[in-house]
């Protein structure tokens, strides 16, 4: 275990008594199983949660992993952050939505958070889904070339105008533009557009930047052809690299379709493809944001940098984490000087419900998650109250 993460007096100075003991028992609570089986039936009964569980749920799940509904909400905590040197990503996180109405919604708030990062240096990103901005379904047409019908025709095509009005919206500005990974059924379109616009925006420097998930077993051919494309095409590539948010739904569609899963069987395999992606990266000039809460791999990356002659603040070089969480990698990080953000997911409540519950999803399931949050929340309220 790397020392750098042990400092809870660092790792928690943003944070209150209250605060501190607020996240503590909600990540015991958090340990139950039964809770967030709770909160995934009434995602699946379309988010007909009662009013007194919102509430609940926003004293507690939101007020600890979202920094509000808007992004004007979110200026308190990107503030407090930056005090600590550390940057913020705003993520609207409202999902499912259907409408063109709402797709254009989803355009605006990116649009919005784009202006903001011009003018707010603390805002190290700007980041979106695909299919925040477009219809899932017709990104799966896309993806296995099967011919579109008129309609579907106009709405794909309203969905490249918001996509590229994004890209160039943000390299004009000046301002990162991240985007993030979803199912491998659609993945293929989603690369294709962040290539693209790679070509045109990332000829000196990399505003634009895709994302890798690496328990993928297919990724770090499909790394490597990036890279040799850029090369061919003098563009600098973009890369956030992290381990991937959707096995369960890979794995089980894989096996309802008869085909074989495209992510690795075992965690090992991720993790080491994980490690060998950032070693790859940090030596071949890629511009990287290394998205984990795995205190290894940071470790690795920290020693790869040193390896590559890469300096701590170097703008191609960043980590990020999820707000609510791992506090002890990103305050030590951006203490020692290194690039280091919190993904911000803000949005109204009843739209964020999702995100929201596979965080508490997440803990649960990723081993030893839960358990090192609350021993270093332990630990640092037992210092405060030992001085």
């Amino acid at each position: 275990m790397n020392t750098l993460f042990t400092n809870t007096e660092i790792a928690f100075r943003s944070k209150s008594n209250k605060q501190l003991l607020h996240a503590y028992w909600l990540f015991r609570l958090m340990g139950f199983p039964e809770l967030t089986k709770i909160g995934t039936y009434f995602i699946k009964t379309a988010l007909k949660v009662p009013l007194g569980l919102k509430k609940v749920i926003k004293k507690t799940l939101f007020q600890q992993f979202c920094g509000g509904e808007s992004l004007a909400e979110c200026e308190r905590t990107i503030k407090e952050l930056s005090c600590y040197s550390v940057f913020s990503i705003p993520d609207y996180v409202a999902e499912g939505q259907k409408s063109q109405n709402a797709f254009d919604q989803a355009m605006f708030q990116v649009l919005e958070t784009i202006q903001a990062a011009q003018k707010e240096k603390a805002i190290g990103f700007a980041v979106f889904k695909v299919t925040a901005l477009g219809s899932i379904d017709i990104l799966a047409k896309k993806q296995q070339g099967r011919s579109l019908s008129i309609q579907e025709e106009k709405e794909w095509e309203l969905t490249e105008q918001r996509v590229h009005h994004i890209f160039s919206s943000a390299a004009e500005a000046g301002v990162h533009i991240m985007l993030d990974a979803e199912e491998s059924w659609i993945q293929d379109v989603i690369d294709e557009l962040a290539f693209s616009a790679m070509f045109l925006y990332n000829t000196n420097k990399a505003w634009v930047f895709n994302t890798c998930q690496m328990y993928r077993s297919d990724m770090p051919e499909r790394l490597k052809r990036l890279v040799a494309f850029a090369k061919e095409h003098s563009f600098v590539p973009g890369v956030k690299l992290v381990r991937g948010a959707y096995m369960e739904k890979e794995n089980e569609r894989a096996a309802q379709l008869g085909y074989a899963s495209p992510v690795w069987s075992t965690k090992e395999e991720t993790d080491h493809a994980y490690n060998e992606a950032m070693n790859y990266c940090l030596s071949q000039g890629v511009a990287l944001c290394i998205g984990t809460h795995n205190e290894e791999s940071v470790a690795q990356a920290l020693e790869l940098m040193q390896k590559n002659k890469i300096e701590k603040g170097n703008d191609n070089c960043w980590f990020a984490q999820l707000y609510g969480m791992s506090d002890h990698i990103t305050f030590n990080l951006a203490a020692e000087g290194y690039r280091v953000a919190k993904y911000l997911p803000f949005g109204p409540m009843k739209l964020s419900l999702p995100y929201l519950f596979r965080r508490a999803n997440e803990n649960k399931s990723v081993s030893g998650q839960s358990g090192r949050e609350l021993e270093l929340l332990k630990k640092e309220l037992h210092r405060r109250k030992s001085s």
